[in-house]
């Protein structure tokens, strides 16, 4: 566990092994660092560069000889605050490397029980910031309830709360709704029924794919979402009104 640890910290195998025959030795030499880890003296000697520049060890000379120790570990969270700040002040290029290559469209796969947490997250922070209506196709609501009927519940408590709003297209034979201000309902045919949930919001379309485990796309693309408004307005204008 400590090995794994400290090579996912940046350091090589042979400053890991070094490093650990330090912290168990008073002071050491380099031929005895070299006999205690098996490693060669020019071997030693690099790594050891390498550590005394992380700060993870340090030395003293005695008759003209360098006895090298190691530091207290709590030095290696020092060697990582320092290398976090290195990072922050290089950050803003960083995002802006990042925005510049990126394509018009973005997709993200969600998976496993979460799916419905994590978009109707995405969902209400957005049309909370935009302030416009979610579009959604192909909504099941005894489906949605079966699989997380608390993510569900609270999304549609939020939406209340922020006077938020959503178009819904279900189908006819249709038995469970959710009422209130929040969301409008239309019925379509049985037969131009999608059972993979379709939402619409912002620049993002969410799809909902009901497989064991289910998945959840989320796609981000301005062309994408405005295609699929179209073809939500067509099927809206097609659809009968919900009878309560």
């Amino acid at each position: 566990m400590v090995k794994p640890t400290l090579k996912g910290l940046g350091m090589t195998n042979n400053e890991v092994e070094i490093y650990l025959a330090l912290l168990n030795s008073a002071e050491l030499s380099v031929s005895e660092i070299g006999t205690k880890s098996g490693l060669h003296r020019q071997v030693c000697y690099d790594a050891l560069d390498r550590l005394l520049e992380k700060g993870f060890v340090s030395y003293v000379i005695k008759n003209n000889k360098k006895y090298f120790t190691a530091l207290k570990p709590e030095k290696i969270l020092d060697y990582l605050e320092e290398k976090r700040r290195e990072i922050n002040t290089v950050m803003p290029k960083l995002n802006e490397l990042y925005v510049e290559k990126q394509g018009s469209t973005k997709v993200e796969v969600i998976k496993g029980k979460n799916v419905l947490r994590t978009i109707y997250r995405d969902i209400f922070n957005t049309i909370k910031e935009t302030g416009e209506t979610m579009l959604a196709m192909g909504v099941e609501e005894t489906k949605f309830l079966e699989f997380d009927k608390i993510a569900i519940k609270q999304y549609i408590m939020k939406m209340n709360e922020n006077n938020l709003k959503e178009k819904l297209l279900s189908k006819e034979s249709a038995v469970s709704f959710f009422e209130g201000p929040q969301s409008e309902y239309k019925l379509l045919p049985d037969h131009l029924f999608n059972p993979n949930p379709t939402h619409i919001y912002g620049n993002k379309v969410a799809i909902i794919i009901w497989s064991k485990p289910a998945y959840g796309i989320i796609t981000e693309s301005k062309e994408v979402a405005d295609a699929n408004k179209k073809y939500f307005q067509i099927l809206w204008s097609m659809a009968k009104k919900r009878k309560h």
